[in-house]
């Protein structure tokens, strides 16, 4: 065997190579790349900085009072709920107020009747008797 070593690339297909960088040139990705130029040549404490630090602390800012002013509107639209929600029981229980008086107004009418019917006479009994008879036998009722 032969002890030369031959490139792998410029043997079998020579424009498939890869070419070399310099050591000058810096690698596509660098983690001081994520840091602006600016402020790598400013340091941590140079305008650059500073503006930035200034820019993300007002965007906060607005993200916070957006979120506020979203809290806000929700409150308003519960108690709104709530106001709406308390009209309506106080409603319902007005209606139902009325309704237990017309019934106890009701029963109290019927007490009277079966009580005025039960002090009636009994001549006055037997003298209406047919009548009753004969409006229920046809069908109008009392």
């Amino acid at each position: 065997m032969s002890t030369t070593s031959v490139p792998f690339q410029s043997v079998i297909r020579p424009d498939l190579s890869l070419k070399r960088r310099s050591p000058q040139s810096n690698p596509p990705m660098e983690a001081d790349d994520i840091v602006p130029k600016e402020r790598r040549i400013a340091g941590p404490y140079g305008q650059a900085s500073l503006q930035e630090a200034w820019d993300k602390l007002y965007r906060a800012r607005a993200l916070l009072e957006a979120e506020q002013a979203h809290l806000r509107d929700d409150r308003i639209t519960l108690q709104g709920e709530f106001e709406s929600l308390d009209q309506r029981e106080t409603a319902l229980a007005a209606r139902e107020l009325r309704i237990m008086q017309l019934e106890s107004r009701a029963a109290l009418e019927q007490a009277e009747a079966e009580m005025a019917r039960e002090s009636e006479s009994t001549i006055a009994k037997l003298t209406r008797a047919p009548f009753d008879m004969a409006r229920s036998v046809f069908g109008h009722k009392k």
